[in-house]
């Protein structure tokens, strides 16, 4: 008997041509109907797409429709969560992902219970790490459609991890809305044969819905037409997700275990090149990743040891903001102008929230420090680990020559970066009728040892002897690298690997024929190497702790398709490139900045190698991928029938890179997410800047031919999408001999440690945008229950952050690697401690050690992710 469990549903995006704001207006209607159906037993069940995002909208306009949705929800009719949104999961990180199930499980719970399926079936490709993901929530059953590979040849599996983590997983290779078929036609034959293929199972589904799909009152009616009119042998059932998988379990003898990614375009678009579709979306929320990871969450855990409560309620907030933005559409960017501009916007607002956090407290922990209220800096460390660093601080002082001086009454050394005059005096119409009560603003870089979530403090004393500044050069040197601009191009000398690498850095820019799902070459395209002989100045400073080197020019560029076919160049961009190096690290930090005045264009930053690879290697969400450098079905797409070319641009969340077993070259990235190997003479690293588009979709572009992406019959123009105006692109450079995921992971940890500081002055009261209102000094004993310092760590730092109730702090780290870390480092407390292994969703799975202070960490598994519970002695403290 071939059992078809047909589950009503609806996929709701609560934004993507449309904004949030009008879904909304849809969604309160549709929630109208649902109950109705419910009530009346017009359906026996109902999916509300698996996200929390728009059932916690509806209620904020409807707080008295809890009580129904719980009915529901509790007699198990009505099936909301995990997730709060619908993540892209190629471009969102591993601790987002998390926050996104914990935040829907959480609410999904306090409203009755949770659907505990994997359900993203809209998504744009499967990360491979999904697995272990769902199952550190206690999931075990996932469903989507896109990304299958068509040499897999299953609908139903069990998918797996490198840390042995599986999940019975269904594949609606005929889409989310294939039930729909049932409701509007008549051949029901057909429609059982479509959806029972590529699969021994008797046990098939059939979801019922679609985009925004209004209830369908006569689902029970269908069904039973259905019935009467099919095969004997088939059995269309009303049901739910979860009846489904239990039933396909008694099955699982019969299906295959897969693994990997899913990221191949048979079934269903891909939109690979989705991932440098709106580079300004991507960076913004990458800098609210950061900020609230590495930042925010770490810094409130020192903060409370200090007696400053943890705000949960604001981190909670911004988690939330940065879901809305990585619902799969929203992070794509493949939206209107007015609903891009509305995920910008509330990125920005959540940034400005979350810096303003993080700088109330280190105003607040350093003006209670220090007790004298003297002219002091204190530079913070919130990981749980020592780092030697080169920091960059800015100093107000009375004077343009000062010094610094460390608690022991030693001299710090400091270099002088930038130097600026400041007038604190009122304002006046005539700038010569103000006071004169000036002051310098100076950028200094300060080498220093930080210790674990911890600080250090110098007293800032004014002198007469100046500060020692950036001398000019001729090349750019550290203890890694000499770079030299020559006739235009940039050579590099590697110390540590004795080889020059000429011209070893410029930009390529082509045309975008796309759309915002996609790029696609232009049908008449002109590719152009960018290097630097016509720049309109270049500088190199060199220092001890920090050298850098700054081009600027303009690039003259085909101002659109029509031109870039006739190969003229009537259009500009101009920029101003910083490459810097500094004392402490091998990374090459580059930092650039565009005028960018053209149109249906991608700029990609280009690394030429000399490696021999034969895979490339980027970061995935709690691991590392490998991936052709070309993919095998190239040559015969359109033959095998893909939807689009699979085109060879991969998506990253932290690194690239590019190695062999002679030399590792990799780019650390602040807001860019796609890439592509170039192989050749000399193999390249294409990093994507950005690109340009004008429109929603585009029919029939060379890489994906066929119906326009999005909507199929109107034509959409996203001018914004041109990124005309300034665009900023900043990233990291890194060549060494071997490649290490866990030491280039740590790397680009250091990266996001920037402004963790504050001074104790008065001179300048704009330092930051709080800064001018005054805030009351706190008595702060530190309290060492909160301290934990990692050791000798050959594993993945992830997150540090407090526990939900506030007992306890969450530590979280991860091997990479599909070897096994048999030496992954050690734990130390400042007090007894008790340390309990959580799992994701931060549930208590077992005790490690009690009363300790400090804990040899055991053994990781290959790709394992382990979250311990740190909680500290209450009565030992007492």
């Amino acid at each position: 008997m071939k059992d078809i469990y047909t589950v009503a549903h609806t996929h709701w995006d609560f934004e993507w041509y449309f904004t949030r704001q009008e879904a909304r207006v849809q969604f309160i209607f549709h929630m109208d109907e649902v109950l109705e159906a419910l009530e009346t037993n017009q359906l026996d069940y109902y999916t509300l797409d698996g996200q929390m995002s728009i059932i916690e909208d509806y209620l904020a306009l409807f707080p008295e429709k809890e009580v129904e949705i719980k009915k529901f929800v509790t007699a198990g009719r009505l099936f909301i969560g995990p997730w709060f949104t619908q993540i892209d999961e190629m471009t969102t990180s591993g601790e987002s992902i998390v926050r996104n199930l914990k935040i829907g499980i959480t609410e999904a719970k306090a409203l009755g219970g949770v659907m505990r399926v994997g359900y993203l079936p809209d998504s744009f490709g499967q990360g491979q790490d999904m697995p272990k993901i769902y199952q550190g929530f206690d999931i075990s059953h996932a469903l989507f459609w896109r990304g299958m590979p068509r040499e897999a040849n299953a609908r139903y599996f069990y998918w797996s991890s490198n840390d042995g983590s599986k999940v019975l997983t269904a594949n609606i290779k005929n889409g989310y809305y294939a039930g729909v078929e049932l409701v509007e036609q008549n051949q029901f034959d057909e429609l059982a044969e479509k959806i029972s293929t590529q699969t021994p199972s008797e046990t098939h589904l059939l979801p019922v819905g679609g985009d925004q799909r209004a209830v369908d009152f006569d689902l029970k009616q269908r069904i039973s037409l259905a019935n009467q009119e099919s095969e004997e042998a088939t059995r269309f059932i009303e049901s739910n997700y979860p009846v489904f998988f239990k039933s396909l379990e008694n099955e699982s003898e019969k299906l295959p275990e897969l693994s990997g990614e899913f990221i191949e375009p048979s079934d269903s678009k891909i939109h690979r090149g989705i991932y440098s579709s709106r580079y300004d979306l991507k960076q913004v929320y990458d800098r609210l990743e950061r900020s609230l990871t590495y930042q925010l969450e770490p810094l409130s855990v020192v903060a409370a040891n200090h007696g400053i409560p943890v705000k949960q309620g604001l981190i909670t907030s911004l988690w939330k903001i940065v879901a809305r933005g990585q619902a799969h559409d929203s992070a794509g960017g493949c939206n209107s102008d007015k609903t891009n501009q509305d995920i910008y916007l509330r990125g920005v607002n959540g940034l400005q929230e979350a810096q303003s956090c993080v700088d109330y407290l280190l105003r607040k922990l350093s003006i209670s420090l220090n007790h004298g209220q003297d002219n002091q800096v204190f530079l913070w460390n919130p990981l749980p680990f020592e780092l030697t660093t080169i920091r960059k601080v800015a100093l107000s002082t009375k004077t343009a020559t000062f010094s610094l001086v460390d608690q022991k009454g030693q001299p710090v050394e400091v270099e002088l970066l930038s130097q600026k005059r400041e007038n604190a005096a009122l304002l006046r119409r005539d700038p010569e009728a103000m006071s004169d009560e000036h002051y310098y603003v100076s950028e200094v870089a300060i080498e220093c040892t930080l210790p674990s979530m911890g600080w250090l403090c110098f007293t800032v004393e004014e002198t007469t002897v100046s500060v020692p500044q950036l001398t000019k050069a001729t090349e750019l040197e550290n203890d890694w690298y000499v770079i030299q601009l020559k006739e235009g191009k940039l050579n590099l000398y590697s110390k540590e690997l004795k080889k020059w690498y000429h011209d070893f850095l410029w930009f390529e820019d082509s045309g975008d024929e796309g759309d915002t799902y996609d790029y696609s070459p232009a049908f008449n395209d002109w590719f152009l190497k960018l290097d630097f002989s016509q720049h309109n100045q270049a500088m190199v400073e060199q220092g001890d702790l920090i050298s850098r080197m700054t081009i600027e020019g303009e690039w003259a560029l085909p101002f659109d398709l029509c031109s870039r076919k006739e190969q003229v160049t009537d259009g500009t961009v101009s920029y101003t490139m910083v490459l810097e190096c500094n004392k402490q690290t091998n990374l090459i930090d580059v930092h650039l900045t565009l005028d960018n005045q053209v149109l249906d264009h991608r700029l990609r930053l280009m690394i030429a190698t000399k490696t021999k690879a034969v895979v490339s290697t980027s970061d995935t969400p709690f691991g590392i991928i490998k991936r052709p450098i070309e993919e095998k079905h190239l040559p015969d797409w359109k033959e095998i029938g893909y939807k689009e070319e699979p085109t060879s641009m991969r998506p990253m969340l932290h690194l690239a890179n590019l190695h062999d077993e002679k030399e590792s070259w990799s780019f650390l990235t602040r807001g860019t997410k796609d890439f592509q190997v170039i192989d050749g003479e000399r193999q390249q690293l294409a990093i994507t800047v950005f690109r340009g588009v004008g429109y929603l979709g585009r029919p029939d572009t060379l890489r994906r031919p066929g119906d326009a992406s999005g909507l199929q019959t109107k034509v959409v123009p996203t001018p914004d999408s041109q990124l005309v105006g300034t665009v900023v692109f900043e990233g990291s450079l890194v060549l060494d001999e071997f490649f290490d995921s866990q030491k280039l992971q740590t790397n680009y940890l250091e990266t996001t440690q920037e402004a963790l500081d504050y001074q104790t002055q008065e001179l300048n009261r704009f330092t930051t945008p709080i800064q001018y209102f005054p805030v009351n000094p706190k008595s702060l004993i530190e309290d060492p229950r909160g301290k934990v310092t990692i050791d000798e760590l050959t594993v993945v730092f992830s997150s540090l952050q407090a526990t939900i109730d506030g007992t306890g702090i969450e530590l979280r780290l991860y091997n990479p690697t599909d070897v096994a870390q048999t030496a992954p480092g050690k734990l130390s407390f400042d007090a007894p401690t008790e340390v309990k292994l959580l799992n994701l969703e931060g549930k208590v799975i077992d005790s490690v050690s009690e009363n300790v202070t400090t804990l040899p960490m055991s053994a990781f598994k290959p790709g394992e992710i382990r979250t311990y519970g740190i909680f500290f002695n209450q009565k030992e403290m007492e």
